[in-house]
């Protein structure tokens, strides 16, 4: 259902994704842990395509966000 593929991004003195890649089956039931500022939500944020990252993919049921 959610495909990310080599996600990377990074802020002016920090990276906030380094080359994520997972896929989220239909269906299931997904938790986003990590500590402050591990990029849980720059993540969400190029789900929602609310940003864009500097590299990589993300499709939602096929449809590239």
């Amino acid at each position: 259902m959610i495909n990310v593929e080599h996600l990377c991004y990074e802020y002016s003195n920090k990276r906030a994704l380094d080359d994520i890649t997972f896929n989220i089956p239909n269906g299931s039931i997904t938790a986003l842990v990590g500590s402050n500022g591990s990029g849980k939500t720059t993540l969400l944020r190029f789900i929602a395509a609310l940003e864009e990252p500097f590299s990589g993919n993300i499709t939602i049921n096929g449809i590239d966000v």
